[in-house]
């Protein structure tokens, strides 16, 4: 009988994301970029870290490494050349990868390898979000003393056909390859998921907005800005500050991270909900989390002084979370705690958590009265997994994606029919497919007549429900009732005062109704609150324009577009090309004109009126008259 060959290495399996999708839709383009990506990336690379392909299956490969080191070193590199690559690439039709590491005992086949050790790697590899990097505890514990890298505990998570937990690490940044040039490479999920995972994203937003919609909610929620082009110069507001950091998903399943990331935004509402903390906004803190370098010194810079950070883990029967509360200056935990209940205490735990909190800063912070609210969501827990699968599907907001949302909204007011969340969830999916161009006028009209229904059915359950209102203000605003509109988000304000993106709304709304001075104010207020959320440039320069400001409307939409690596959105760009023209450069703003059409090439000016909604009709006339000044077609 023929002995079986074992030995100890260090394994990476890497492979496509949404390659079915790639292959349905772009069949031979796919087929030759995977081919190059192969050659001049994953095995033009090997030598330099002695390494070697072992198998390989349509779109993922499996290489081996004498050394971890190596492994993790020839990982960065490729991910760091991948994003390199992607960038000149159509977002739609990027090969972007993930990667998982391994150090454990393999069984040669020939020049194949099987084992325990390849498939923990394979494991490992599913849990890591697109351009990232995820390794085993084997793996981390090779090489955590050799290189310089940055990692995200995941915790032990259980997988599928491996009858022991295993112990996984994101790698958030780390050295560059092994050159010994102490460069630092860009980090996984800074270099590909923030690059060429936003350009898939704002080209999404700019194809809807092409065709017609002003996916304005969603926009400002997940627009994305590269970390190190976050600008802190605007101080941060007085008063404590805190980011809630993305929960990890500890579950083992990918199908799972939407639960994970409703957790996340539900104890940042919370938060947001206390008078006197300043709360840093979910898409902000997701880039923290994801930047180049020490989390606590982006903290820092932004002038964020708590962490909150935590995982979760769901079963059938059971629900465990962990959360623990840092100060950033000094690095210390100032409180942590595992909560492992059945799944019908999640609310009770999210509300532990919120109020662990707010006592501890309540004590650091003894001259400040923090006022908390109750919470506001379904006793039923099904009815609540509805809720939050729902805001996960409608990113981004296409047909397809806003069809299954609405679904399960719907479905989660079947559940619980007094669950405003619900009812709130609906009316933006509504909202947002309303703004689809290809429906008639009469199709939008209803469409908007029921966002607005739904949303004053939420705001009649619950009249504390922050999210109601600002759906509500949204519906009145697409209908042109502006005051209405200023009404609800007052409203909404009141019932979360840390929620910058909805201050950042009521400065916008401010605009549109004539009263730039004070939505100037508003949005710089919410600039102060959360110093990197991008929408807030584009909306202090929609205010500075209306205010008469032209010059300042000019730099602030550049810088704007400038954090967008030069996408162009047709919103903020038609918001430039007035300014321009009203500040008498008009050489510049047809300049734009000719970018704009570039990317849009169907745009009008009677498009982009359906956007920027002005009351005062004298308004909406020069914004459209600037517009035809510049040579954007009617």
């Amino acid at each position: 009988m023929t002995s079986v060959k074992r030995r100890l290495a260090a394994i990476v399996a890497a492979d496509v994301v949404g390659y079915s999708r790639l292959m349905g839709a772009y069949e031979e383009e796919t087929i030759t970029q995977l081919r190059a990506h192969r050659a001049e990336v994953f095995e033009a690379k090997l030598p330099q870290y002695h390494g070697r392909i072992a198998n390989t299956a349509g779109d993922s490969f499996l290489l081996e490494f004498a050394s971890a080191v190596d492994a993790l070193r020839y990982a960065i590199d490729v991910q760091a050349e991948m994003a390199r690559r992607n960038q000149s690439v159509d977002p739609d039709k990027q090969l972007v990868f993930r990667i998982g590491i391994n150090v454990g005992d393999v069984v040669a086949n020939g020049e194949d390898l099987l084992g325990d050790g390849v498939n923990v790697a394979a494991r490992i590899e599913a849990l890591a979000e697109p351009g990232e990097i995820c390794i085993s505890r084997s793996a981390r514990d090779q090489v955590r003393d050799r290189i310089d890298i940055t990692l995200d505990d995941l915790g032990e998570v259980e997988v599928k056909n491996i009858a022991r937990p295993v112990r996984v690490f994101r790698v958030l940044s780390g050295s560059g390859s092994g050159n010994g040039s102490g460069k630092t490479a860009t980090s996984p999920a800074a270099g590909s998921a923030a690059k060429s995972g936003s350009k898939v994203v704002l080209a999404t937003i700019a194809a809807m907005v092409i065709a017609g919609a002003a996916a304005f909610w969603w926009y400002q929620q997940s627009s994305t800005l590269p970390p190190e082009q976050i600008n802190a110069s605007t101080p941060r507001s007085d008063g404590p500050s805190i980011a809630v950091l993305p929960f990890s998903n500890l579950s083992g399943k990918q199908s799972e991270s939407y639960f994970a990331d409703g957790i996340t935004e539900d104890i940042t509402t919370d938060l947001s909900n206390v008078s006197g903390l300043n709360v840093t906004s979910s898409s902000s803190a997701k880039r923290l989390q994801r930047g180049q370098g020490d989390v606590a010194t982006s903290a820092l810079k932004l002038g964020i002084g708590h962490l909150i950070e935590g995982s979760v883990r769901r079963s059938e029967d059971r629900i465990r979370i962990t959360a623990k509360l840092i100060d950033v200056a000094s690095g210390n935990q100032l409180w942590a705690e595992r909560f492992d209940r059945k799944p019908e205490d999640i609310f009770a735990i999210q509300d532990e958590i919120t109020g662990r909190v707010v006592s501890q800063l309540s004590d650091l912070f003894t001259d400040i009265n923090f006022k908390t609210k109750r919470r506001s969501y379904t006793p039923n827990p099904l009815a609540y997994d509805y809720y939050i699968k729902g805001r996960a599907q409608r990113i981004p907001p296409t047909p397809g994606n806003l069809k299954a949302a609405f679904e399960s909204f719907n479905k989660a007011i079947e559940i619980d029919p007094k669950f405003a969340g619900g009812y709130a969830g609906a009316s933006i999916a509504t909202i947002l497919a309303s703004s689809d161009s290809t429906k008639t006028p009469e199709t939008a009209k209803a469409g908007l007549a029921e966002a607005q229904r739904l949303a004053q059915k939420a705001v009649e359950l619950d009249p504390d429900f922050g999210p109601g209102w600002g759906s509500l203000a949204e519906a009145y605003l697409r209908t042109g009732q502006h005051d209405e509109s200023l009404q609800a988000i007052e409203k909404a304000i009141q019932a979360a005062p840390g929620d910058s993106l909805m201050r950042a709304n009521f400065g916008r709304y401010l605009g549109y109704v004539g009263r730039a001075q004070e939505g100037i104010k508003q949005v710089r207020q919410a600039m102060r609150m959360s110093p990197d959320s991008l929408p807030l440039l584009y909306f202090l320069g929609l205010n500075q324009r209306s205010a008469g400001q032209f010059d300042a409307a000019v730099e602030s939409l550049i810088e704007h577009r400038k954090r967008l690596s030069g996408r162009i959105l047709p919103a903020p760009t038609t918001q430039l090309i007035a300014a321009y023209v009203e500040a008498g450069h008009v050489d510049k703003a047809r300049e734009t004109v000719a970018l704009l059409l570039k990317a849009a090439p169907k745009f009008s000016a009677r498009k982009a009126a359906k956007i920027h909604l002005y009351k005062d009709v004298k308004e909406q006339q020069a914004f459209g008259d600037a517009l035809r000044t510049a040579g954007l077609p009617d």
